[in-house]
């Protein structure tokens, strides 16, 4: 089995690197890591990116709005790194156009027009078209759905979305090609320290009590939300680090919106914000988000009933024809922003929607390093800077051990579904076509309509760590978004699937369906 060979492993092996934490930062170092021929390890308490790398708003940008707040630096770096991923990652990070009508006063206009020329500014040399003004008869010919009262024009510019689960996953899946380990389910539970550095790394498997040691050179931390209940486990903390803000997301039939753009609406109540509407795959549309202050618990978050009316609300201020309702809802998410507290308590701002998303880089011991903050769509450039802060404090003592093959060239392939999947899969698409050569039935939809096959649900078992009904469902496939009914056959396909690839035993697909009820549950109601 693939999970025991990681056990395996890592049992045997001295790191260079251990990485705590699996979501797209912690994803991010541990490529880079296995990129620069070291010796790595990932691990997450949970699944890989079941925290906020899959509960983002599934857009790569620079942060339009953060201009306002003149954090010019991380705008920049967020455009740049938006095109770096456009091209290392075309099948999961898209170009898409964003609509913003402007209501109110010619004033607002003007406000947006200078905003987007300084976003364009900062972009330099791009793929990506320039921004261009709308006039108003213009919108009310092609956006009839929204409301014309006191519209003054818009605007249309691009960034890109994204898949943030199957990003996060396939970036970790690129580490383990290059040598790297990957444990998910398996949770950092003591810091063994000898003359101020840690030596080893005890660890709890959450999935049938498989424990770990784990030996490195180096530890990072990059446990986002949870990095205070880390950094407690090594030594109690006197600060608190993080101040996460909480987004809720409603997903609605994709129908009901625009599917060419992102349509961006004002809140209801005037308060500056914005509701972006975002076409997603499988006929979907996002709704989102909100920016709350966050002291709950950290594990379980729910949306509540005046956090969705506050969404539906304010879209539907801009909907004069088709209201949206509680049945038009398909489902909910709710996600935690690892923003970092402010250093001086006292003058912490309570409004979380202005607080930095940059984030900061420190040394718990001699070779215990915490990343904590940031975006999305900047990982890849925080991870680096990350690896170059330790070699930089260590020159010598990480040495490169594993060097990569080069990838064998893509051919053509005669099979119906070659291009659909290379198109979803991009270089993945050899290892999809490969299992269905092992069986043609494999190339079949796992249900009626379905958009996805046999074979792509046996590839998130074999080569991107799934090993949970929640870890399909949810964050390797879409499935749970669109489930509105509770699909019995649907269900136990998948674990027939499950039972053939990992051995599950009746038991096993009992207390998974228990398991998996929990969090459908949480998709689909609200407080």
């Amino acid at each position: 089995m693939f999970r025991s060979f990681h056990f395996e492993q890592a049992s045997n092996t001295q790191y260079d690197v251990c990485i705590i934490g699996g979501g797209i930062t912690g994803a991010g170092i541990f490529l880079k890591a296995c990129e620069k021929g070291l010796r790595a390890i990932i691990i997450d308490k949970g699944d890989f990116s079941s925290g906020t790398s899959s509960r983002s708003a599934k857009m790569i940008h620079g942060g339009l709005r953060y201009l306002q707040y003149f954090q010019i630096k991380m705008v920049y770096e967020g455009l740049h790194e938006r095109e770096n991923l456009l091209s290392l990652y075309p099948h999961l990070v898209k170009p898409q156009p964003y609509f913003m009508p402007v209501y109110g006063s010619w004033v607002n206009k003007l406000k947006f027009s200078v905003g987007l020329s300084g976003y364009d500014a900062l972009s330099g040399k791009s793929s990506m078209p320039k921004h261009i003004s709308v006039p108003e008869e213009e919108i009310k010919k092609r956006f009839k759905q929204i409301t014309h009262e006191d519209l003054k024009g818009g605007f249309i510019y691009y960034d890109a979305r994204t898949n943030d689960a199957r990003l996060t996953n396939e970036v970790i899946q690129q580490g383990v090609e290059l040598g790297g380990t990957a444990i998910n389910y398996l949770e950092a539970i003591f810091f063994e320290e000898e003359d101020g550095e840690i030596i080893s790394l005890t660890c709890k498997g959450r999935l049938k009590g498989w424990d770990l040691e784990i030996k490195a050179k180096q530890y990072v931390s990059a446990t986002g939300v949870w990095t205070d209940e880390l950094l407690n486990k090594y030594k109690p903390q006197a600060k608190k680090w993080m101040k996460p803000s909480k987004g809720i997301h409603v997903v609605v039939k994709g129908d009901l919106l625009p599917k060419d753009c992102v349509l961006i609406l004002p809140t209801i109540d005037g308060d500056g914000r914005f509701i972006w509407c975002l076409p997603w795959e499988e006929n979907m549309n996002v709704l989102g988000t909100t920016d709350t202050e966050y002291n709950e618990g950290l594990n379980e978050i729910r949306s509540t009933k005046e956090e969705i009316d506050y969404l539906l609300d304010s879209v539907n201020k801009h909907l004069p024809g088709r209201k949206l309702t509680y049945d038009d809802i398909l489902s909910t998410y709710a996600g935690l922003r690892p923003l970092l507290a402010d250093p001086d308590p006292e003058e912490e701002d309570n409004d979380s929607s202005s607080r930095s998303r940059d984030y900061e880089i420190w040394w718990n011991n001699d070779n215990f390093v915490t990343i904590a903050g940031g975006k999305l769509t900047s990982f890849l450039s925080m991870a680096e800077t990350c690896l170059n802060e330790i070699i930089e404090k260590h020159p010598g003592k990480l040495n490169p051990h594993i060097f990569p093959k080069p990838l064998a060239p893509i051919t053509k392939s005669g099979h119906p579904l070659f291009a659909s999947i290379r198109d979803k899969y991009g270089d993945n698409v050899l290892l999809i076509m490969d299992i269905i050569k092992e069986n043609k039935s494999y190339a079949n939809p796992i249900f009626p309509k379905s958009n996805y096959i046999i074979a792509e649900i046996i590839f998130f078992i074999r080569y991107q760590h799934a090993v949970m009904l929640d870890d399909i469902l949810t964050r390797r496939t879409l499935l749970s978004y669109s489930m509105k009914d509770w699909n019995e056959d649907l269900i136990n396909i998948i674990c027939d699937i499950f039972k053939e690839e990992l051995g599950w035993t009746e038991e096993d697909k009992v207390n998974q369906i228990k398991n998996y009820r929990k969090n459908w549950d949480l998709m689909h109601s609200w407080e």
